[in-house]
């Protein structure tokens, strides 16, 4: 296979494009794309932010216009549809850049010129380097290497071998991943296995796993998303209508696990004894190796035998490939933390906070790349664009603790707030909306606050402690020494934003955050309502954080009915444990007809007003705590959130309605003790 070639013009945008037109000439243009906002000649074109439309494509000439912005995002997606022998040719716009993170990327890429034949990095004044085509030999054999052969015999063994033990599947891009589930799921096929189910977070993702399967079984009726054979089915279902649904499978493949939401995927641990879960680890996305670490605590804990199979040698291009290591240099996506053997013995008294300035970051790669991989570990989506955020937006501020000069913690911060009046009020009116100011804008919009505009925040975007070292109060103490220098700075309020769930809103509770709003619609990446919390550092702050606690509190039952019907007891015990009791204390009349119901045979439908004040009221008590896990869950979700008795009984594996009454009249009888 010949190396993959990368070009670099840096002009104004009509000699960029005419020179990209002479480069390509001997090139299939047919088997070249263009990301960009204008059409290139003959060559498809389309725009920067559809980049992930083409991914497992493959292409002899990616061409990416950056004249006017280099979508750090974009091209982490492309670079791994370039063949083997293809070119990667990026216009840049001859104009000098403030912009911190085009200077590193540059800086990059003019090194790899110096190392390789195979870079050029050409000026408007220079003369252009001819780029070889690509030599395509097409059998219409699928060629299977040694890696992939192993990849495959692991899936089988899912099904052959013991319930209960998964297969994590990962791999960096065109390493033939996909490939591999769509070739054993053939094999399944052939050996006589009926249904086969495949999971991702779009079928774009996961049409690669179809094509191999339909190749290798011929004489199967494909059509988008299902392939069948005889009576036998290979079908594509989305992950939420996967996990609520009622569906059984001899196997479940999911691919691009990490792109996937850690809820869905434990909830698809939990409903199918054998699955196979794919992930990509130097993905465009940079969640990989934060799946990689997070999903499988999960695994040694509920399937403790689970196993895992990397694949590493590519099938698009050589494994000495110069241009995927250039991709995973210019964006970090190899970026790792600090060796756990260097930090180990950090403690919150060895530890030391300091304030990163961003021209810094830039001077020591080093620095930059640590920090930025302890956040790719702790998120599920870092992405390339978030390097550019980090270098180039000048209202971020970047927080590390050190331990031994060892970076151990990072936070990313913003400032927000300080709104004018007028834009205030028609933020608050529904009438504007404002890019930024997360914390000052949902307040207004979502929780009606109509004084918290004018008030500054401070936002923490990120935090990250060292895996190690999680759970020895190093992230409470960086959390408070944050916000005691933002105290200094005169910030009214520091707040967060993020995926719900039990163990966060512990940790912030914990750091003295209050919580304030829980976000009506799912998010995109985590699947989780986002979780507002507050803490103040001004008297204004604190009248703003009263006032909001107390409407959200006021809020919480009747969201309970309606937006948040499904939303996990646990969590609901946890969010309702923070607020103040939304209900006076149980009155003698309620007493009265709960003891006959608790006691004795008083019907549920003649005493359900005086149930819902109680289960509200002791909610936010330490008493509801007494309660076992399953009647706490019973009153949740049968009186806080009424759901149906037989949704109920399902979930919390009651008979009937008979069985569930009964339980509820035990736990009724524990409140009342």
């Amino acid at each position: 296979m010949k190396q993959r070639q990368s070009i670099i013009l840096k002009g104004d945008p009509q000699w960029c494009r005419d020179s990209t037109l002479a480069l390509l000439t001997g090139f299939d243009i047919g088997r070249c794309i263009c990301l960009g906002n204008q059409p290139l000649d003959a060559v498809k074109t389309i725009s920067t932010n559809k980049a992930q439309t083409v991914l497992g494509q493959e292409f002899d000439a990616v061409i990416i216009d950056g004249t006017v912005e280099l979508n750090p995002d974009s091209l982490g997606a492309m670079v791994g549809t370039v063949v083997a022998g293809g070119a990667l040719i990026i216009m840049l716009n001859e104009a000098e850049s403030e912009s911190l993170w085009l200077q590193r990327f540059l800086r990059i890429s003019k090194h790899y010129q110096q190392i390789s034949d195979n870079f050029h990095f050409i000026h408007q004044q220079q003369d252009l380097t001819p780029l070889s085509t690509p030599t395509h030999v097409n059998t219409g054999e699928i060629i299977v290497n040694n890696d992939q052969q192993q990849a495959i015999d692991a899936v089988l063994k899912v099904v052959s071998g013991h319930r209960r033990r998964p297969l994590v599947l990962s791999a960096d891009r065109g390493r033939g991943k996909s490939a591999a589930l769509g070739m054993a799921a053939a094999v399944l096929i052939k050996q006589g296995k009926q249904i086969i189910l495949v999971t991702a977070p779009s079928f774009a993702s996961a049409e690669t796993v179809f094509d191999h399967a339909h190749r290798l079984l011929p004489q199967s009726v494909y059509s988008q998303g299902q392939l069948l054979l005889n009576k036998a089915i290979i079908k594509f279902v989305a992950p939420d209508v996967l996990v609520d649904g009622d569906y059984t499978a001899d196997l479940v493949l999911v691919d691009e696990a990490a792109a996937i939401p850690a809820a869905m995927l434990e909830q698809l641990l939990d409903k199918f004894s054998r699955i196979v879960f794919s992930s990509t680890i130097h993905g465009y996305e940079g969640t990989g190796r934060g799946f990689a670490v997070r999903f499988q605590q999960t695994l040694d804990v509920k399937t403790p035998n689970w196993n895992n199979y990397h694949i590493t040698q590519p099938i698009r291009w050589r494994e000495d490939d110069l241009l995927e290591q250039f991709s995973f240099d210019a964006l970090l996506l190899n970026a790792v933390a600090e060796p756990a053997g260097l930090i180990e013995n950090a403690t919150v008294l060895s530890c030391q906070l300091e304030k990163i300035e961003r021209h810094s970051l830039l001077k020591d790669e080093a620095m930059l790349r640590s920090l930025f991989g302890l956040m790719v570990l702790a998120h599920y989506r870092t992405r390339p664009s978030d390097l550019m955020m980090l270098l180039d937006r000048d209202d971020i501020s970047v927080y590390v603790m050190r331990f031994e000069g060892q970076i151990v913690a990072s936070a990313w911060c913003v400032k927000e707030g300080g709104l004018e009046a007028e834009l205030s009020e028609a933020i608050y009116a529904g009438e504007r909306r404002l890019k930024g100011h997360l914390l000052p804008q949902s307040l207004l919009a979502h929780a009606g606050l109509v004084d918290a505009g004018s008030l500054s925040y401070q936002r923490i975007i990120r935090i990250a402690v060292s895996p190690e070292l999680q759970s020895r109060g190093i992230g409470q103490y960086f959390v408070k020494q944050i916000v005691a220098d933002a105290e200094k700075n005169h910030i009214d309020v520091v707040g967060v934003s993020f995926a719900s769930n039990v163990d966060l809103i512990h940790f912030w509770s914990e750091c003295n955050f209050e919580p304030i709003r829980l976000g009506i619609h799912h998010d995109d990446v985590s699947g989780s309502h986002a979780m507002m919390m507050l803490t103040p550092l001004s008297k204004v702050g604190q009248a703003l954080i009263k006032g909001g606690v107390k409407r959200f509190s006021e809020h919480w039952p009747l969201l309970l009915q309606q937006h948040f019907k499904h939303l996990p007891p646990v969590l609901v015990t946890t969010i309702s444990q923070l607020l103040p009791a939304s209900q006076p204390a149980v009155a003698e009349r309620d007493r009265k007809e709960l003891s006959a119901f608790a006691f004795k045979q008083r019907g549920f439908e003649f005493c359900q007003i005086a149930l819902l004040r109680t289960v509200r009221n002791a909610i936010t008590q330490a008493r509801f705590l007494s309660l076992s896990e399953q009647q706490q869950a019973l009153s949740v979700m049968f009186i806080l959130q009424q759901r149906q008795v037989g949704d109920v009984s399902k979930r919390l594996g009651f008979t009937g309605k008979a069985q569930l009454m009964k339980a509820l009249r035990e736990a009724t009888a524990k409140l009342l003790d």
